[in-house]
């Protein structure tokens, strides 16, 4: 007999695994934050998004290709795939192309980690380990950064048993923009057992200006079985697009190629991103103006008596010495958006994106007047 589903019935047919789970919550929207707050202007400052937009070649590429918008894309996206292997001067079969970083995160834990396998990771870090290794039923092992917010190998090291499958190294981390030594690293894998995959998320690589600092690509290239995961969101200004990449040795990204959707990466996000590696003026542009509003925010947060360093990303992690959350409500209702890190169990931190200098500007006016009005 028929019988209407409750919220609670209805969880007994959930698999067990997303019981577990907690969904994940994005910063809040610009439309959303209009709509609430009656605000004609938003400034997101909360996720990490190039301020600048898509490069110009991007866009042109774009509006190129919706005229095929009919047709579906290249599954394989042997266009970018041969471009990247150029850039980095490896085989076009060492990559796979999918919807996002997050995606290829999915992709990745999926082909690898069986119910009961080990995932060793730091936290503070991005949510998405975490929730993905649940997810197949695997084991989160997490272990705390060091006290200047870096991922600490060593512990990370210690905290390997047999059933450890991936050792996950976000270089630079996310939330906090801190990178780890190279020679750290270097002797961290050196060390891994063989039986452990070491993945490095390097999704703000490109921002790294540190001369103590190897890229995966290079690791990859000494014969290192590191996994390495980028994206075109961040420097190349295509988050709405959805363009990561996994570049490995072909056996370790094969299965990722087996679990991978047929159609994982829209044919228009990859003209975009065919077309974004070759604008160099505009990498130029974001890079330059980047360090230079780094540099100028940090010294006024300092004035303003909060603590922030020197970041290698494009966002910088900020102790408010205060209710993070509480001001991070006030600023949305004066049409800023940061992004505040109580989820990662630091209340008195923020993550706040580095935007344009105009946007800057009208941010930390609004700040102060906040500020002094508290």
């Amino acid at each position: 007999m028929y019988k209407s589903l409750t919220k609670e019935s209805s969880k007994s047919f959930w698999r067990e695994q997303v019981k577990k789970l907690d969904a994940y919550i994005p910063g809040k929207s610009i439309e959303e934050t209009k709509k609430e707050y009656h605000l004609h202007k938003v400034i997101r400052l909360a996720s990490n998004e190039s301020p600048f937009g898509p490069s110009p070649k991007a866009i042109e590429a774009m509006k190129k290709e919706i005229q095929d918008g009919h047709l579906y894309p290249d599954s394989t996206c042997t266009t970018l795939r041969e471009r990247l292997g150029e850039l980095h001067g490896i085989d076009p079969g060492s990559y796979v192309v999918a919807n996002g970083a997050d995606n290829i995160i999915n992709l990745l834990i999926a082909s690898y980690v069986n119910p009961g396998d080990e995932v060793v990771y730091c936290t503070p870090t991005f949510s998405e380990y975490s929730k993905n290794t649940l997810l197949m039923g695997g084991t989160t092992v997490e272990v705390p950064t060091s006290d200047d917010f870096v991922f600490d190998l060593e512990m990370m090291l210690e905290a390997i048993t047999e059933k450890t499958k991936l050792a996950i190294v976000c270089n630079p981390n996310n939330p906090t923009g801190t990178i780890v030594d190279e020679d750290k690293l270097r002797d961290f894998l050196n060390r891994l057992p063989g039986h452990v995959i070491p993945v490095l998320d390097e999704a703000y690589i490109e921002f790294v200006t540190h001369e103590s600092y190897a890229t995966g690509v290079e690791y990859i290239k000494e014969g290192f079985p590191v996994i390495s995961i980028r994206t075109f969101s961040k420097l190349y200004g295509l988050a709405g697009m959805r363009v990561g990449y996994a570049v490995a040795s072909e056996e370790l990204i094969e299965p990722l190629l087996t679990v991978r959707e047929p159609f994982a990466c829209n044919r228009i996000a990859q003209a975009a991103a065919v077309a974004a590696i070759d604008d160099y003026e505009y990498i130029g542009k974001v890079l330059c103006e980047n360090r230079r509003e780094m540099t100028k925010m940090i010294e006024k947060l300092h004035s303003l008596g909060f603590e922030a360093e020197p970041t290698h990303t494009n966002f910088i992690f900020v102790n408010m010495k205060q209710d993070s959350s509480r001001l991070a409500n006030n600023l949305l209702k004066k049409g800023f958006i940061i992004r505040p890190c109580a989820p990662w169990g630091y209340p008195e931190h923020a993550r706040i994106s580095i935007g344009t200098a105009a946007q800057n500007e009208h941010f930390f006016t609004v700040l102060e007047q906040i500020l002094t009005e508290r």
